[in-house]
């Protein structure tokens, strides 16, 4: 069995905590949301548990389930020792946030189930699929093995999060494993143009102007094949618009032919500073990620900031120029 050590995992807890990486996306909580529905049906006791928000355009497929959101120990249940932690679309634990923090130490066991490149081996029995679409791809492939069955909620969330982390099926891990899973959910019911306009067509009118104000700051580099834009905080309270609507900018600049690399530097409201980079082609941006601590897929990682942008984006700059433009 391809996921038996997953399936072993979730066999001997009856207690367990679903966590994914911090500022969760389309397929960290699509995975979430499956997950935790798949458990109940198993007849365990599960609840998410994560260090930042979901973004409301995020929560349309689990509607009577919001994830906690830790800030402090005292939410946590006094029987922590008791559950487990499992832990999606991550495969770094320095990037789950507080819940490395306040969980991860007290917990009986954990486990990752993931997709992303990893710089380091992730020992075993942990499941690692870097050839997979999504997190929701691998989740959909263990749920068929542990013969548990799909409702309506739990394949919107499944499909929700392989549209997300293909790019709506245009990534260069999409296969025809991917667009047949995609098929299956749609033949349970899931509707494809109500889970894009969810997704692409429910920003604020604050996220155009936030939109107007970063592509200001776009310059370009190395001939025009990278480009960079910055988001400092003042961008968010000027245009009134929340850090989440901010997650599609990186995409603009790969809409021109010549654009081969996508840089986007931005800060949240608490001046928790990021860098996400976008590639096309044979550029790997996941290497240079992980060269700053962070991670991702070889066209698509970020990492955390603790130096100037300015600075950062110097040496980024350098590198990519060495290494692809010369």
């Amino acid at each position: 069995m391809q996921y038996a050590p997953v399936s072993e995992f979730l066999t001997r807890n009856r207690k367990i905590i679903i966590t994914a990486h911090e500022t969760p996306d389309g397929d960290a909580l699509g995975a979430e949301f499956a997950m935790l529905r798949a458990l109940t049906k198993l007849g365990k006791s599960a609840f998410i548990c994560n260090a930042d928000p979901a973004p409301d355009k995020f929560v349309f497929v689990e509607p009577e389930h919001r994830p906690l959101v830790l800030r402090e120990a005292s939410q946590l249940p006094a029987d922590l020792a008791e559950h487990a932690l499992l832990i999606l679309d991550v495969n770094d634990l320095n990037n789950i946030g507080s819940v490395a923090r306040l969980v991860l130490p007290r917990v009986r066991e954990y486990f990752i189930i993931d997709h992303h490149d990893s710089e380091t081996d992730i020992l075993s029995p942990n499941h690692i699929e870097q050839d997979a679409s999504s997190t929701c791809e691998i989740l959909f492939l263990l749920f068929q093995e542990m013969k548990v069955e799909l409702d309506l909620f739990m394949a919107q969330a499944l499909y929700m999060g392989i549209v997300y982390d293909t790019g709506s099926f245009i990534y260069p891990k999409t296969t025809a494993l991917t667009f047949k899973i995609a098929q299956d959910l749609v033949a349970r019911g899931v509707h494809p143009n109500q889970v894009y306009a969810k997704l692409y067509e429910s920003d604020s009118l604050s996220s155009l102007v936030l939109m107007s104000k970063v592509l200001a700051t776009l310059t370009l580099h190395a001939g025009g094949r990278v480009a960079v834009q910055v988001m400092p905080r003042r961008l968010l309270q000027e245009s009134r618009a929340s850090y989440e609507e901010a997650d599609q900018l990186i995409n603009i600049p790969l809409r021109s032919k010549e654009v081969r690399v996508s840089i986007f530097f931005k800060e949240n409201p608490e001046g928790l500073r990021r860098c996400s980079m976008r590639s096309k082609g044979s550029i790997d941006v996941a290497e240079i990620a992980q060269s700053y601590g962070g991670g991702g897929h070889r066209t698509a990682a970020g990492f955390k900031c603790a130096r100037p942008f300015a600075t950062l984006q110097e040496e980024i700059l350098e590198r990519l120029q060495k290494k692809y433009f010369a």
